[in-house]
């Protein structure tokens, strides 16, 4: 589903969009297929669209914030990262040294000069890391001597500090919170027959007095659902911030909001806690200082130009490698800057360039000349970049193992070895380019744009990450494009909304911990899990017989099945926080301690143990998915409520829901995709080449199908969203086979007047409803791997007898496939 990485990660794959940005948040992992609809194997990091493999479950956040220090300003204490105790796994402390460690760096490295000339660059490149990464993260997490006094008239200030405002567009129950969504008979509509379409007979009457909130680009029953999660997580938060004695979990999420929610702290200190890292970005002179800089960035999860994470070895499980992914781009695809018909979004994306660059105190003729400069790179790396239905079709596609001295062959200007020394960890056997053409120009930009073009395009991409965590024009700003231009999405989301997606971004899984006791009941879970065990036990029925399967394929199958292993609600245990130190004034310090938390503890994983338990998704994202490498299912807390999941319902309604969600995800496992990976989850495919042609014609013929689908005049990629169709498909198959199984001696209750087989199907429908911006259709249909609702509604019901039979259509109606057209997959 959706909620996005690995997105990410993420980021993240269908995750549900709720990014500072307009895109994915980053734990969407390219390995892994979800239900929901928003893009699945790459993740767009940040702002610029940096699109990334959501195959490593890294916490990217947005790529930070920078704003240029001006001539006159008084230059920022810089503490110093330390490598000893401070560098500790998972430890995002920095201590301030009595003396500017600049000073010490610069004496260390003229000595060594002088002494080793023969290693005079490489001990300059070092110096550039060392140097950058204190300016950076002394820059973020800095102005911690000296400032008592200052932190403590902020925590005073807030504490004055209105309750933020609800924009909570819902009914409310009792609790104060959104109403459950439920089915609702009176929803059907006569006039809008079942044999036309499943999703005009359900949802025409709801699109008839629904209104998208104008803070919604897209308004469906996950972002309705997503609601309910936002009013509890600030329940949550909200209690926790108001503790006298919190645990240190509590203590960090409370941070995070209180800073977050203090606007007037964080108008008054402007572009302050960016000067160091902008002032870094100025003195950048040459390719071998921009190269350290991107390395220092790296080290503290804030690279703009690409992705980079620790995940599986696709041909080794047992073992973890890093992987790094195409990105850069601010515009939400390669497309945005090739083809003719964004030329408007380009065009309006120079103007906000220029605009993030003004605020930041530029002259305006020398902020149109940076403008320029930011767009020529990116078109630059855009041209490189693979197309993204190219990059989805199979998640191998990111998988490109190398050496390291065969990665700095490969990429002369970008020298990786000297990213793993950067990173102060050993270099590993091997690395995966997950585009290799995309980083090849990252090393030839390196090395033939001016040093003026990458400090331009730094400076614009770390103010413009940066955006949402300022002042008030930063932000506004920032939505402006991002929201309302390329999205249509008119107003911005209440403050409390906006922090609550910041915390989710930087430490989600703590704000789980919280979450989770108060939003899944004991109940639900046991239903959950006993409903699995019925839709597994279907899917091996329907394995047994499958006809495309060679019998040892089936064979196969079958004892993949036997080895899955579901997750449902939330982690098996809790990540350890105690590494993350956070503060009660300074939202953005705050962010960037985080965010080099979860860095650190991305790269800790490389030569360590696998954990297999590790979860891909926060539990209050309403999202579920498949892990393709581990054969994992999980469905999140969040998501097991109604009208996914909802205790008080009749068994219909739920299997045709979440149900048909749990077949979704299994059937991941028998894809394409999923053939490539053995029992071991190793890269090693089980599938005769007889087997794999049967199900390509089979899924071009579903394909060809939704090619056929339009939504708003806009024609839909069925080779985009083709896996995702495919699981639509066989996850609703084997629910009903579920269903039907487990009423296989009773009679129908034909509950209000309707059959179980009408339920099932019409609950089905219903989780398709949705309204979306002009902008969001346009920026979708090029982007995102699940069909649009109305088509995602109706094109599995209509491949399968039972509907047809359910609703009595005759030959020939629209929602009645003849044999010779009927797709059938699992």
């Amino acid at each position: 589903m959706r909620a996005d990485a690995v997105q990410q990660h993420r980021r993240s794959v269908g995750e549900f969009d709720r990014s500072l940005r307009g895109q994915q948040p980053a734990q969407d992992h390219a390995r892994h297929q979800r239900f929901g609809s928003a893009h699945p194997p790459l993740l767009r990091v940040g702002n610029a669209g940096v699109l990334t493999l959501a195959a490593l479950s890294s916490l990217i956040v947005p790529a930070s914030a920078s704003a240029a220090a001006r001539a006159d300003s008084t230059p920022p204490v810089r503490p110093a990262l330390l490598p000893g105790a401070g560098a500790s796994r998972g430890e995002a402390y920095l201590a301030v040294p009595a003396q500017d460690p600049l000073n010490g760096i610069a004496s260390a490295t003229a000595a060594g000069c002088l002494s080793r000339p023969r290693q005079c660059p490489q001990l300059l490149a070092g110096a550039a890391v060392t140097a950058l990464g204190g300016a950076l993260v002394g820059g973020w997490l800095g102005y911690q001597a000296g400032h008592r006094a200052a932190r403590d008239e902020c925590t005073t200030r807030f504490a004055g500090l209105p309750a933020a405002d609800s924009q909570v567009q819902t009914p409310e129950t009792a609790d104060g919170l959104p109403a459950p969504l439920r089915f609702n008979p009176a929803d059907i509509d006569p006039d809008h027959p079942p044999c036309q379409s499943l999703y005009a007979h359900i949802n025409s009457r709801w699109h008839a007095t629904e209104q998208r909130p104008p803070d919604q680009s897209l308004w469906n029953m996950p972002t309705m659902l997503q609601e309910r999660s936002l009013a509890l997580q600030r329940r949550v938060v909200e209690q926790a911030a108001n503790l006298d004695t919190p645990t240190h979990v509590e203590k960090i999420v409370a941070d995070l909001w209180r800073t977050g929610m203090n606007q007037r702290q964080i108008n008054a200190d402007g572009i302050a806690p960016l000067r160091a890292e902008l002032a870094a970005i100025d003195a950048l002179q040459t390719p071998e200082a921009i190269e350290a800089h991107l390395h220092a960035l790296t080290a503290v999860g804030l690279n703009p130009v690409f992705g980079f994470g620790v995940d599986l070895d696709m041909d080794a499980r047992d073992s973890q490698i890093p992987y790094a992914f195409q990105g850069g781009l601010g515009l939400p695809d390669r497309n945005y800057y090739l083809d003719a018909e964004h030329a408007q979004a380009a065009l309006a994306y120079r103007s906000h360039v220029a605009h993030v660059l003004r605020l930041a105190g530029d002259a305006p003729a020398e902020a149109e000349r940076q403008a320029d400069a930011v767009l020529s790179l990116e078109r630059r790396l855009a041209n490189a970049s693979a197309p993204w239905d190219e990059l989805n079709e199979n998640v191998t596609n990111f998988y490109h193992p190398l050496t390291v001295p065969e990665a700095d062959a490969l990429t002369p200007g970008f020298r990786w070895s000297a990213l793993f020394q950067a990173l102060g960890v050993a270099p590993p056997d091997r690395l995966s380019l997950a585009t290799p053409a995309f980083h090849q120009a990252v090393g030839r930009a390196l090395t033939n744009e001016e040093p003026a073009t990458w400090r331009a395009y730094l400076r614009f991409h770390t103010l413009d990450s940066a955006s949402p965590f300022l002042g008030d024009d930063f932000v506004r700003a920032h939505h402006a494009f991002h929201a309302r231009t390329l999205q249509g999405q008119d107003a911005m989301p209440p403050r409390w909304k906006q922090v609550l997606a910041a915390i989710e971004r930087v430490a989600g899984e703590a704000l789980s911990e919280l979450y989770v006791p108060v939003a899944l009941p004991a109940e639900t879970r046991a239903r959950a899990i006993a409903l699995i065990e019925q839709i597994m036990a279907a899917l091996k029925r329907r394995l047994a017989v499958v006809p495309w399967m060679d019998p040892e394929t089936r064979a196969t199958a079958l004892l993949k099945a036997d080895t899955f292993r579901p997750r449902i609600g939330h982690p098996e245990r809790w990540p350890d926080w105690s590494g993350l130190h956070t503060e009660s004034c300074g939202y953005l310090r705050n962010l960037r301690a985080a965010t080099a938390f979860a860095q650190r503890n991305e790269l800790a994983r490389l030569g360590a143990p696998v954990d297999s338990a590790r979860w891909r998704m926060t539990a209050q994202t309403v999202d579920a998915y498949h892990d393709v490498m581990n054969n994992d299912i999980a469905f999140s807390a969040a998501l097991l409520q109604p009208p996914y999941f909802d205790v008080e319902a009749d068994d219909a309604l739920n299997y045709g829901a979440i149900g048909a969600v749990i077949g979704h995800e299994i059937s991941h496992a028998f894809s394409a995709e999923s053939s490539q990976f053995g029992l071991d989850g190793s890269l090693h495919g089980w599938w005769s080449d007889a087997d794999r042609q049967r199900a390509a014609a089979i899924s071009a013929q579903l394909a060809a199908q939704f090619d056929q689908q339009q939504v708003d005049g806009l024609p839909l990629n069925g080779r985009l969203t083709a896996n995702e169709n495919l699981a639509d498909l066989s996850g609703l198959a084997i629910a009903l086979d579920a269903l039907e199984f487990a009423h296989r001696n009773e009679t129908d209750p034909m509950i209000d007047g309707l059959s179980r087989e009408q339920r099932f199907f019409l609950s089905w429908g219903m989780l398709y409803r949705e309204i979306r911006t002009r902008e969001r259709l346009q920026r979708d249909v090029e982007t995102d791997v699940h069909a649009f609702g109305p088509p995602r509604a109706d094109v599995g019901p209509a491949n399968m007898p039972a509907y047809a039979h359910a609703f009595q259509c005759p030959p020939g109606a629209p929602m009645t496939r003849n044999a010779s057209e009927r797709v059938v997959y699992l």
